[in-house]
């Protein structure tokens, strides 16, 4: 008998465009020989599930299941593949454990701790972890340029904290910039961080394209292609383009001493 995969898209973040986009690239790599394969798109509370005939049927969010005609189905397992919330900040892992669904994803801790810049940082700090200095903004909060300056410096980042993506993100240079990119960050989350600039780590990858701490990890230059999104609050379509972007992987000892 086939098991039942829900492909999980959508999402309530700019990237929502290309949540979709990789549930279609999932849904033609996956075996259907051996799998029922469903994209079940999800944007607020519209959870709605897409059949081969193009007909979509609502989700019951009571067990995770969908009905056409006669025929209940239940899923067996959810291939998360949303970028942002709920897919990415534990949400949708609480939901799944509740619902007794496995998924193809970290879990609840993992998922909200590292989707939340802040947090994380100061997690990470509690072990030794060096973190660039920042600030944290909440709305309806606001800080001047002269204090930016003074604690953080230029040039600087200001982005999101909640999320993963490159939407809403300045590097600044100037004092001009510093307001401006404040409101845009607030465009894409709740909260929005200032965090100073790592200039002995940004010249090394300039120059060798991969830099690796002692008992930290490496961080490495990789491309990326152009992307589209949109601004859950004001539909407006997002285009980033094609730039070259900081990967990192975590060290043994990292990993070690936070497991």
């Amino acid at each position: 008998m086939k098991r039942n995969i829900a492909i999980v898209a959508g999402g309530d973040t700019s990237e929502i465009v290309v949540s979709l986009r990789s549930a279609q690239g999932i849904y033609s790599f996956i075996d259907k020989e051996k799998y029922n394969l469903y994209i079940v798109e999800m944007e607020g509370r519209r959870w709605e599930v897409q059949l081969p005939d193009g007909k979509r049927i609502p989700v019951d969010r009571n067990d995770f299941s969908f009905t056409d005609g006669t025929e209940k189905v239940v899923f067996d397992f959810a291939y998360i593949t949303i970028h942002g919330t709920p897919g990415e900040d534990g949400r949708l892992q609480g939901y799944f454990d509740m619902m007794r669904i496995p998924y193809s994803c970290c879990g609840v801790l993992a998922a909200a701790i590292t989707y939340d810049k802040f947090a994380c940082n100061q997690y990470l700090k509690a072990f030794g972890v060096r973190i660039a200095e920042s600030l944290l903004l909440r709305r309806g909060q606001s800080v001047s340029d002269e204090d930016v300056i003074e604690k953080i410096g230029l040039p600087c980042f200001i982005k999101p904290s909640l999320g993963g993506s490159s939407f809403g993100v300045t590097k600044v240079k100037t004092k001009e910039q510093i307001q401006p990119a404040i409101v845009k960050a607030f465009g894409e989350a709740e909260e929005v961080l200032v965090e100073a600039f790592m200039e002995a780590v940004a010249e090394a990858l300039q120059r060798e394209g991969k830099v690796t701490i002692v008992g930290f990890g490496t961080f490495s230059v990789v491309d990326r292609c152009m992307r589209v999104g949109i601004n859950p609050r004001t539909k407006q379509v997002i285009e980033i383009p094609a730039h070259k972007s900081v990967k990192f992987k975590a060290g043994a000892d990292l990993t070690n001493s936070v497991q």
